[in-house]
């Protein structure tokens, strides 16, 4: 069986730099940065040396696994996933590739490492949104370095569980953003004379919006999570600015 693990150790983590070379002491291969490839007899060890790092276990499988609801409906896996690992080149624009994750429903495992759903045809139905090798293809096209492993799981539910939740925690955020750009163009209405920069600018945010709204619709239909009642808030923002907008 083929173990991977990816951790997080933050700037202020103690012996953040000896975690490599404790890894490779346990005989780990380092893929990428903080992402090894493990033996599964040494999985306890390699646990312990990375306890405060918020390990994440993930496990390579044959088959392809769909994303699991356990009793009462409650999420217990996110199924097969695609894991894209990138490095930019010195001096690199990495607000163009934060931007570019906007469309792209994939849950972040750490800096620089993404995981897509192995579900190729949930990303068919919206062209416009990015998927792992439309991800690949752009890292590429700006002289990045690009690793990737197909038909991962998340080993540990509760590690799951946290992704689920930092997730959704990222589409709220994104959310709140819209919300308070709309209330900063909702007072700009009422003392800027220049409407046509007020609705180039509307038109920016609500063209965030869709975009939001579609990564979120293929976010409910994999993760099962419904953002509806989210959406709803930031759909009530733009119609508020929308209704004091003077014709052209």
């Amino acid at each position: 069986m083929v173990l991977y693990v990816v951790y997080r150790a933050t700037i202020e983590s103690k012996g953040r730099s000896i975690i490599p070379v404790r890894l490779k002491e346990l005989g780990c291969q380092q893929v990428h940065r903080a992402f090894w490839k493990i033996n599964e007899k040494k999985i306890h060890s390699v646990l312990k040396v990375l306890e405060n790092n918020q390990p994440i276990v993930l496990k390579r499988l044959r088959e392809i696994k769909k994303p699991q609801l356990a009793k009462k409906k409650e999420f217990s896996g996110l199924g097969s996933l695609v894991v894209v690992m990138f490095t930019l080149p010195k001096g690199a624009n990495r607000e163009i590739v934060k931007n570019y994750l906007r469309k792209a429903p994939c849950i972040r495992l750490r800096r620089s490492v993404y995981a897509f759903s192995q579900k190729h045809s949930l990303y068919e139905k919206e062209p416009k949104l990015v998927d792992a090798l439309k991800f690949v293809k752009f890292i590429r096209e700006h002289q990045g370095n690009v690793k990737i492993i197909s038909r991962v799981v998340v080993v540990n539910r509760t590690s799951s569980e946290r992704l689920l939740q930092e997730t959704k925690e990222r589409v709220e955020k994104s959310v709140v953003d819209i919300i308070s750009s709309c209330k900063e163009l909702y007072i700009k209405t009422r003392t800027e004379t220049d409407y046509g920069l007020i609705r180039d600018r509307f038109s920016r945010i609500k063209r965030r919006f869709l975009i939001l709204k579609k990564v979120a619709a293929i976010y409910e239909q994999w993760l099962k999570t419904d953002f509806s009642k989210t959406l709803m808030k930031a759909y009530h923002a733009l119609r508020k600015v929308n209704s004091v907008i003077k014709p052209a």
